[in-house]
C-alpha cells in the first residue's frame, strides 16, 4: 500500500487514496463505529464536528452531531458545519456501498448545493438514501465500460425532528 504524508500544524500525517483504502479500511459490513472512526481519522474536520454514524446500511445512512461544536455566533447551526456534515454523510454512504459491493474506484464529490429552510437550534441528525436505480450492477457495468459513475444524493438535515436543510450533491466514482 502506498502512503503519502502531509503536514498540518507541524504534524506529519499519513494519507491514502481510495484505491489504497481497499486494503486498509475498506471492509464489508462496516459497523457504525468503524465508519465513524474512518470519518474522524481520515477527515479531521469530522472529528472536530463530532459526527457519529448511528445507522448504516448499503443503501441508507443516518448520522448525528451535537450542536455545540457546530455553532455560529447566533447560537444556531453554522452553515459551513451543516454543509460539511452533510457532505461527509453522503460520502460515507457511498464509501460503504462501494465496500459492500466490492466496487473499486476513487469517490469524490463533483458538485453540491445546500438549501436552508430554518435554523438548526438543537443537536443535528442527517439522513440519506441511495436512489433505487443506482444498483451495484449499474455501477459495475458503467465502470467496466471505462466510464465514471455519477451518483446524485440528497442528504436531509434535521433538528428536533424538523427538516432544517438539505444538501443535493453529485458524487462521482472515477475508475
Amino acid at each position: 500500500m502506498q502512503v503519502s504524508v502531509y503536514t498540518v500544524l507541524g504534524r506529519k500525517r499519513p494519507i491514502t487514496t481510495s484505491r489504497n483504502l481497499k486494503h486498509s479500511v475498506y471492509q464489508k459490513l462496516m459497523t457504525n463505529e468503524q465508519m465513524t472512526q474512518l470519518l474522524r481519522e481520515f477527515i479531521p474536520l469530522c472529528n472536530f464536528m463530532e459526527i457519529e454514524i448511528t445507522d448504516l446500511h448499503p443503501d441508507q445512512i443516518t448520522a448525528a452531531a451535537p450542536l455545540a461544536p457546530n455553532l455560529n455566533m447566533h447560537s444556531s447551526g453554522f452553515a459551513g458545519s451543516l454543509y460539511s456534515l452533510a457532505a461527509a454523510t453522503g460520502w460515507a454512504l457511498l464509501h460503504n456501498f462501494m465496500a459492500v459491493n466490492d466496487i473499486a474506484g476513487q469517490l469524490v464529490m463533483k458538485q453540491a448545493s445546500i438549501h436552508y429552510k430554518r435554523p438548526v437550534l438543537s443537536d443535528i441528525s442527517l439522513t440519506c438514501s441511495l436512489a433505487p436505480d443506482k444498483t451495484e450492477e449499474h455501477v459495475q457495468q458503467t465502470l467496466e465500460q471505462g466510464l465514471n459513475v455519477e451518483l446524485p444524493l440528497r442528504v436531509s438535515i434535521l433538528s428536533d425532528g424538523k427538516k432544517c436543510a438539505h444538501l443535493d450533491a453529485d458524487y462521482v466514482i472515477h475508475t
